[in-house]
This record gives structure tokens, C-alpha cells and sequence, in this order.
């Protein structure tokens, strides 16, 4: 990590400073925890949960790019993740009769399992997360990890 100025209490580099360090350790964080989540413990990685998890409550089947959209990946890395669960049999992939460029997406009964269960595993760690706070902060950490997103967002 690039060095960061020592923060002063009373100067707005030094918040600046604190902001960069506690905002980097929550994406280490983040990252720790999500490797501890990952496959071989469980059937589906969060990316992969990230990918399937707007089937789920769709009324059919999506398209590949929409999903890629809504996971926040690129259609090429969304294909090679497709591959990978069709062979593990959670989903199953159809051409539009519309236009044969677009491929849907269906989840499987055995992915539809996998979906759930994770989405019910994930779920319960939120509101772990959630109940580990101060009664006090939990609408100023929920409003401030929206706008930390739209920020985020925004970012070009």
C-alpha cells in the first residue's frame, strides 16, 4: 500500500488519510471473507451467485450479456463462467429463436438449489453483520455504504 500521510485530527488531509487506510481495510476485508466463501466448501462461488442470482426470481430464462451486465463482469468472462456451471449442470443454455446471437440463460433444478442455498447463507451473514452493530449506527451504516456505492459507481 502506497504510503499515506499520518492523519491529523484537525486537518482535512489527515481525515482524508484515515478514510484511504479504514476504506482499504474494508476491501481487504471484504476480500478475506469472500475467499473464505468460496467453492469446495460451497457448490457456487459469490461470482457466480452474482451471476445467476437475477434467474432466480425472473420468470424465465435471461440473456448472457444482461446477466454480465448485472454481475458487473464482461460478456467474454460471463461466457467462460456460463461454461463452467452448464458442465456442473446448474444451468442450461438455449440461442433466442429471435436472434441466434443472443444466448438465454435458464438455471437448472440443481442450480436453482444452489442459488437458494447460497442466497439463504448470504442472507444470514448480512444480518450477522447487521446485528454486530451498535443499534445506533445501523441507518447511518446503511446510508452510508449506499452512497459509498454510488460513489463508487461514479467513478470513471
Amino acid at each position: 500500500m502506497p504510503a499515506v500521510p499520518a492523519p491529523t485530527a484537525s486537518t482535512p488531509a489527515g481525515d482524508a488519510a484515515e478514510f484511504a487506510r479504514a476504506l482499504e481495510e474494508f476491501f481487504r476485508a471484504t476480500r478475506r471473507a469472500r475467499a473464505r466463501l468460496r467453492p469446495g466448501e460451497e457448490p457456487l462461488s459469490i461470482s457466480q451467485y452474482q451471476l445467476l442470482e437475477p434467474i432466480l426470481d425472473a420468470d424465465g430464462p435471461r440473456a448472457a450479456g444482461e446477466l454480465a451486465t448485472a454481475a458487473g463482469v464482461t460478456p467474454p468472462t460471463a461466457t467462460r463462467m456460463l461454461d463452467g456451471l452448464e458442465r456442473a449442470g446448474f444451468v442450461e443454455r438455449a440461442r433466442a429463436e429471435h436472434d441466434r446471437r443472443c444466448v438465454h440463460v435458464a438455471l437448472t433444478d440443481e442450480g436453482r438449489r444452489a442459488v437458494r442455498d447460497k442466497r439463504r447463507r448470504l442472507v444470514a451473514r448480512r444480518l450477522e453483520i447487521f446485528e454486530s452493530l451498535d443499534p445506533a449506527d445501523r441507518a447511518g451504516a446503511a446510508a452510508l455504504l449506499r452512497r459509498l456505492g454510488d460513489v463508487i459507481e461514479g467513478l470513471r
